[in-house]
């Protein structure tokens, strides 16, 4: 019951490392079009905006395979305990989130 409960809280924390990084909670949608249509034109911020994305993929595969594990029947339970995790890590970012990218340095 521990090891279900550390996995579950580690994916949270993974996937709230995600969103961070994506800077999903500071955004407007209108906002983020906006930058992704600036990006467009500038190769630095292609660049930039591509390793955020592999580096948000790459704490939302972790958290995957970290919570992997923990549910006893993969196909029926993974899915919905994934979202739940992504909704308590979106409410984490809502209220870290700045906090945390100020403290990255980003």
């Amino acid at each position: 019951m521990a090891d279900a409960f550390l996995r579950l809280a580690g994916a949270i924390v993974l996937d709230t490392l995600a969103l961070v990084v994506w800077n999903v909670g500071s955004r407007t949608p209108l906002a983020a079009l906006r930058d992704m249509r600036h990006a467009a034109g500038e190769l630095r911020a292609l660049f930039a905006g591509a390793l955020s994305l592999l580096i948000g993929l790459i704490f939302v595969a972790a958290a995957a395979v970290l919570i992997l594990p923990a549910v006893a029947n993969p196909i029926a339970d993974f899915i919905p305990l994934e979202i739940f995790t992504f909704i308590v890590a979106l409410l984490l970012e809502h209220l870290v989130g700045n906090d945390l990218r100020r403290l990255g340095g980003g």
